[in-house]
């Protein structure tokens, strides 16, 4: 969904910075491409009519006629109006009581069980508690009770059922009584869902939210599903009064508008979006930096926020001095390429990163990608001994064995062999710099293999 975002919208409003002079022709044209983008992302046409008419006319009014940096104030106008569409601010759960009761209702297959667990894991990881328990109070399901225990497990948190066989008013009721003996600050019950909605689900859901009395009720959605999900979002929002939404599967191919709509709509805020199927892969919702990657403006703060959590300051630490001392090895470099397979995909990395984000080549990444690929095989094929003196592969005895061993070839066996002396080389020179206090010309130098090859 966000692919498709960003690529149309910024196609149109590179063609205003194309022109010297733009005049209220190229702005019409520009808003026209705006307003197709968004409704072929499935955006909701209310909202989008909406959106084009606020675009529009502050476009109008700001003198972008005449402008000679017209792009730039449309690319703000539009930033401004996707941040209002989107929610404008982060709304961050806020622990004010303890248990924290958080309640998360949706149709069938939208990803709520999974997303129960994720947001354990989130809440856990950022330290707002450290004692989650995750309530399998979906009866009608047997695989989703069995699910939530198994990713319970894999993250290794608390986990209560009682199976399919009791109601789910019940399960809640026990659950509380084991949290509160447990002493578990966080409890997250994963309720029932339909294809569609009908009554008795409903007045199940209203039941458990008498009996738990959560501080949170969010509704999940995916990012796959179409108009309709506007309507039974307002359903379930009239009976249960919604406090916010998680959009699952935002990294797929899937349109996502209608879902994306939500928060205009219903006046209900995306709270989290997920990123991915690991446990892990569950993002706080900022309207401001979904903004700035759909206009390809980058997304550094997430980018930190990310480098923080995957990265140990301790062994990056080691890592700076072995550089410093000239001591990198292959096992140096295979652990820095996990760190950066720990980061995501390439592609999605360097659209963080501004100015980069809009120059991204799909297919050398993917070539950069396979390389790194490669590289990991080959490391992996080798010896302790082999990857702590490089020198010992020039031999042609251990070349034939790793290659064989790996399955690559001899062209990939002698790219990584030229790469890491290369790598080393700059990074020697680099440590000459600092060691001297010379910072002027780091930044100009070459990095790892000079670019996909």
């Amino acid at each position: 969904m966000l692919n498709f975002l960003e690529n149309r919208i910024q196609k149109s409003i590179q063609k205003m910075a194309r022109k010297t002079v733009v005049n209220e022709e190229d702005i019409l044209e520009v808003t026209r491409d705006i307003k197709m983008a968004l409704l072929e992302a499935d955006v909701n046409l209310k909202i989008v009519k909406e959106f084009i008419v606020n675009v529009k006319q502050k476009a109008l009014e700001s003198k972008l006629v005449g402008s000679l940096n017209a792009s730039q104030q449309m690319i703000k106008i539009v930033h401004n109006e996707l941040v209002d569409i989107l929610g404008g601010k982060v709304q961050e759960v806020k622990i004010t009581a303890r248990p924290y009761i958080i309640m998360m209702a949706g149709l069938q297959g939208s990803g709520k069980t999974t997303a129960c667990a994720k947001l354990a894991y989130y809440l856990r990881k950022k330290n707002f508690v450290t004692k989650p328990l995750v309530v399998a109070a979906d009866i009608y399901r047997p695989a989703a009770v069995q699910q939530l225990v198994t990713l319970a497990k894999s993250i290794q948190i608390d986990y209560f059922e009682k199976g399919t066989n009791v109601s789910a008013q019940d399960i809640v009721k026990e659950a509380l009584k084991v949290a509160d003996a447990q002493k578990n600050d966080l409890i997250i019950i994963d309720t029932a869902g339909r294809l569609s909605i009908d009554e008795p689900l409903m007045q199940e859901l209203w039941d458990l939210k008498k009996i738990a009395n959560p501080s949170e009720i969010f509704f999940v959605a995916d990012a796959l599903s179409g108009q309709d999900i506007l309507n039974v979002a307002e359903t379930f929002n009239n009976k249960l009064k919604l406090t916010g939404t998680i959009i699952t599967k935002l990294d797929s191919d899937a349109r996502g508008g209608a879902a994306l709509s939500l928060t205009k709509m219903l006046k209900l805020p995306i709270r989290f979006i997920g990123t991915g199927e690991k446990v892990s892969n569950l993002d706080l919702f900022y309207p401001d930096r979904m903004a700035d990657r759909i206009l390809g403006m980058g997304d550094v703060m997430s980018l930190i926020e990310k480098a923080e959590e995957v990265i140990d300051p301790k062994m990056a630490n080691n890592m700076v001095a072995k550089i410093l001392r000239g001591n990198f090895t292959l096992d140096d470099l295979m652990e820095q390429l996990t760190q950066i397979k720990k980061l995501g995909k390439m592609s999605k990395i360097l659209k963080m990163i501004p100015g980069l984000a809009r120059k991204i080549d799909e297919d050398k990444i993917a070539e950069a990608e396979m390389k790194m690929y490669n590289y990991e095989i080959l490391i992996s094929s080798m010896t302790p001994q082999e990857r702590k003196n490089p020198k010992l592969l020039k031999n042609a005895n251990r070349k034939a064995r790793i290659i064989k061993g790996s399955g690559r070839s001899a062209q990939e066996y002698n790219r990584l062999l030229n790469d890491f002396d290369q790598l080393v080389k700059n990074m020697g020179e680099m440590a000459k710099k600092i060691n001297a206090g010379n910072f002027s010309d780091i930044a100009k130098m070459g990095g790892f293999g000079g670019g996909a090859a």
